[in-house]
């Protein structure tokens, strides 16, 4: 059964959804750190969740037509109604999609980001909860796409832990997994295509073998402890 979309229609729904916004949902966290960068300058955007007045500043100094929402569409949170909201009100389209910091993507969550990439109005703002994994995974697929760079050196471009907060030994260090495993994989096989490669990771048994193997070696419990249970890392 799904859970109700958050009303905002009186003062006393939206102080409630303010509050479980900054606090319960953490983001009072990015009034300190938004973590913005440039992807594509002029034109692409990254960063964590903006609070509605970080929204309204941000579209004013670069003119944004687009938020690129990762976290997918979800009403019935305070954090998504508030953006929703304020998207609306400043004319400006927001695009959702769902991506994963802790689980590879197969080919068909590719193709939906890829041709959001190609159809949205730009300049555009894409971010997630931090701005430090899915924004990492998803600003390596826009280099690779829309500016030919290969895989490889799009991922050292992006998935660093410098500026953007990227943590390899986390949970979310299956996402360089990944990405790895292609490199590896278009080694052998000139020309791959990441897409059709991805088609794979549909087969969910297949997929959760990889992402357990890279729990056993190559995952730091310290790390997930301090970001998915202090930070509450998506």
């Amino acid at each position: 059964m799904s859970k109700p979309a958050v009303r905002l229609d009186t003062p006393a729904r939206r102080a409630r959804a303010w509050y479980r916004s900054l606090i319960v949902e953490h983001n009072l966290v990015n009034t300190l750190w938004l973590n913005l960068h440039p992807v594509d300058e002029g034109k692409l955007w990254r960063s964590a969740q903006p609070t509605p007045w970080q929204l309204k500043k941000l579209v004013k100094k670069y003119g944004f037509k687009t938020v690129i929402n990762l976290r997918g569409s979800k009403p019935h949170r305070p954090v998504y109604a508030l953006e929703r909201r304020t998207c609306d009100e400043l004319g400006v389209t927001m695009a959702d999609i769902s991506l994963f910091s802790r689980r590879i993507p197969d080919d068909l969550m590719l193709r939906e980001l890829k041709t959001l990439f190609e159809t949205v109005e730009y300049p555009a703002l894409m971010h997630c909860k931090a701005g430090a994994d899915r924004s990492s995974l998803a600003s390596t697929l826009y280099l690779h796409w829309m500016k030919k760079m290969p895989v490889r050196e799009a991922m050292k471009s992006q998935l660093r832990f410098w500026p953007y907060g990227y943590i390899a030994a986390s949970g979310a260090g299956v996402i360089g997994a990944y990405f790895e495993a292609f490199v590896a994989y278009e080694k052998k096989h000139p020309g791959a295509d990441l897409i059709a490669w991805s088609k794979q990771w549909r087969d969910r048994d297949h997929r959760k073998a990889f992402e357990d193997s890279f729990r056993k070696e190559g995952r730091s419990h310290l790390a997930d402890f301090f970001f998915e249970k202090i930070l509450h890392r998506e």
